[in-house]
């Protein structure tokens, strides 16, 4: 029940911390505010107020919401308008963006925290993240930790030099000098050939970490935050392809807790290992996901997204020309109904045989 309720609430608050971007964003812009909700409605208090807006407790909390004042449209004050619609295209663009702006920032800030804490990836090292029962690896004595420096005495700058000189030596005796406790040690194997599943000498293989800057932590940060933004955008793309693997599929709430359940208990197990070494980073990795993924999701130009709020934004800027309100709420009420169909759809697919 913890474990769920913990999931709930942080998701809750990803999405929460996305309304707060568009919030933060509207009020630079000078677009009046009426409601700022934490949860969904009924409401249970209001908070306070300040500033012209509402700051309101909701009784669903799983997220929040931002309302904008409902204002005249201009043309025969008869027919009022929410403010952010009525706003200049280049105002509602700032806004649309800030929200997905919003989860890729929490996303830096959650690698930053991971980088230092755990230090930063050497590219130009390999180390030895644990070695296959009976392999030709676990026999020759290496150990998880172990740094693979050369092979054959020429020298390895990454885990691309070490594969192509282990498979170039498939079934032939070599000479690996690896790294451990400050101390190079050589050990002669013999690459299996033709390779098992688990590898031609047994290795599960990443690059070793070295403390860093805070300033060097942002840029790995930023780096790997960016890497994640295009895999995800990549994803509907891989969806659609016929060779996409099986178990590639748009997760609902069952499946982003199951996935949730596992990088926990990864965690825990780790934790029970090493005591005085834990630190949750699956769990971190695991929300990091899901920032990204609902940051990048926003960004789709679909109605009723923060995309669809862009492209139409963009179309008045170079048309300098307003679309009808009563287009705009269409074209988002047919996206909004379309968009939970669809979410309905993934998630009752989780429950069904």
């Amino acid at each position: 029940m913890t474990t769920l309720l913990i999931f709930i609430a942080a998701l809750a608050l990803m999405i929460l911390l996305h309304e707060l971007g568009h919030f933060i964003a509207a009020r630079l812009v000078g677009i009046p505010i009426e409601e700022f909700g934490i949860g969904f409605p009924p409401r249970i208090a209001t908070l306070f107020t300040a500033g012209g807006t509402r700051y309101t407790l909701n009784a669903i909390p799983l997220g929040g919401f931002v309302r904008p004042k409902m204002i005249s449209d201009g043309s025969d004050g008869e027919q009022p308008v929410d403010a952010l619609t009525a706003a200049p295209p280049g105002r509602q663009l700032v806004v649309a963006v800030a929200g997905p702006l919003m989860n890729i920032l929490i996303a830096v800030v959650l690698y930053i925290i991971i980088f230092a804490h755990q230090g930063v990836p050497q590219l130009d090292k390999v180390a030895i993240v644990d070695t296959a029962p009976n392999s030709p690896a676990a026999e020759a004595g290496l150990q998880p930790g172990d740094i693979i420096v050369a092979v054959d005495g020429a020298r390895v700058t990454g885990p691309a030099d070490l594969h192509d000189a282990i498979y170039a030596h498939l079934g032939e005796p070599i000479r690996l000098t690896v790294e451990r406790d400050g101390q190079e040690i050589t050990v002669t194997l013999t690459p299996r050939n033709p390779p098992p599943p688990d590898g031609a000498i047994g290795i599960l293989m990443a690059h070793p970490l070295r403390q860093a800057s805070l300033f060097e932590t942002i840029g790995w940060g930023i780096k790997a935050t960016a890497d994640d933004v295009v895999q995800v955008a990549r994803y509907p793309i891989t969806l659609l392809q016929r060779s996409h693997p099986t178990n590639a599929r748009l997760l609902g709430y069952k499946g982003m807790y199951e996935m949730y359940r596992q990088f926990r208990a990864a965690d825990v197990q780790a934790a029970q290992e090493a005591p005085k070494d834990a630190f949750p980073v699956n769990t971190i990795v695991f929300f990091i996901i899901v920032t990204v993924s609902l940051g990048v999701f926003n960004l789709l130009p679909l109605p009723a997204l923060d995309g669809g709020r862009i492209v139409i934004a963009l179309v008045e800027l170079v048309s300098r020309r307003r679309i009808p309100v009563s287009v705009v709420n269409a074209i988002n009420f047919v996206g909004f109904v379309a968009l939970l169909g669809l979410l309905l759809l993934i998630n009752l697919r989780e429950w069904l045989p």
